[in-house]
């Protein structure tokens, strides 16, 4: 059986969060250019011309991989070629590496996000609403390392640190991959609240080191709107990666089909839970 012929009896199978990412392919407004609006870089436009532009790119791939003598590598790189070029309008593929699946959970998490920050404001006189970025930079991913990689054990990891740390408040945030200078680095965005923006990060920075001098592995940035959520849950900037590391990007789109896309959020204080057409995030009570 094809694979064209497997989406159309089963559909996109999800082993963690099932009610919720079926939701968000089922509505189809994610795919579309309404609200929630994320930027000019994120419309459905663009997202269908870098999914042709990726479909392309696999399947080119694909060749020189056979011709270089790595026939199951190339399989991979053509099944996902197909899985992207059957993704349409009521048989999503659902797909992390596809420009148009990941912008529609982009776009639901960006709604879903808003409500909650909106409601959880009421509560938080005082305090501002910060993103901070974290990034690790003991870990880091070469090329090929990337069959390794495990979104949901870096995301435990992150967790685990600041749990140990002390840090129970609530925070909402993602994991991304930025492409350096010949690695991958992992990295996290985070909303959360905080009275002290200058002990935050000094907390942060323990807890986080510098490896060298002029590193800088925290980061925290005033939120002045919340626009800045788009950007916390983009994954990878994929516009950049087109143009600066394009013979590598097949392989990284090998880990994303990997990983669900609901699987790249790091959540505190909050669950995830599916509601008709898209998300929601609760407020987990304390006990």
């Amino acid at each position: 059986m094809n694979f064209h012929e497997r989406q159309r009896r089963n559909g996109p199978v999800f082993q963690t969060h099932e009610k919720a990412h079926h939701e968000v392919l089922a509505t189809e407004s994610w795919f579309e250019d309404g609200k929630p609006y994320i930027g000019k870089q994120f419309t459905a436009a663009k997202a269908r011309e870098r999914k042709a532009e990726i479909i392309h790119l696999l399947y080119r791939t694909a060749k020189r991989e056979q011709r270089d003598g790595n026939p199951d590598v190339a399989t991979r790189l053509e099944i996902l070629a197909d899985k992207l070029h059957y993704c349409c309008v009521a048989r999503r593929c659902g797909s992390l590496a596809c420009p148009e699946c990941s912008r529609a959970f982009q776009k639901a998490k960006v709604a879903a996000q808003r409500t909650t920050i909106k409601q959880l404001r009421v509560t938080r006189k005082g305090k501002l609403l910060v993103m901070v970025t974290i990034i690790p930079l003991m870990v880091t991913y070469k090329p090929e390392d990337l069959p390794f990689l495990k979104v949901q054990k870096l995301n435990r990891w992150l967790k685990d640190a600041l749990t140990k740390a002390g840090f129970k408040r609530v925070m909402l945030g993602s994991i991304d991959l930025s492409w350096e200078d010949g690695f991958y680095q992992p990295h996290w965005h985070i909303a959360v609240w905080t009275a002290d923006r200058k002990r935050l990060k000094c907390r942060l920075k323990r807890i986080f080191p510098s490896l060298q001098r002029g590193d800088r592995p925290v980061h925290t940035s005033e939120t002045y709107s919340l626009e800045f959520l788009a950007y916390k849950d983009k994954a990878i900037k994929l516009p950049a990666l087109l143009r600066n590391n394009r013979r590598r990007l097949p392989y990284l789109l090998l880990a994303l089909d990997r990983t669900e896309p609901l699987e790249l959020m790091v959540l505190s204080g909050i669950r995830l839970s599916a509601q008709k057409g898209g998300l929601k995030f609760k407020k987990i009570a304390r006990r």
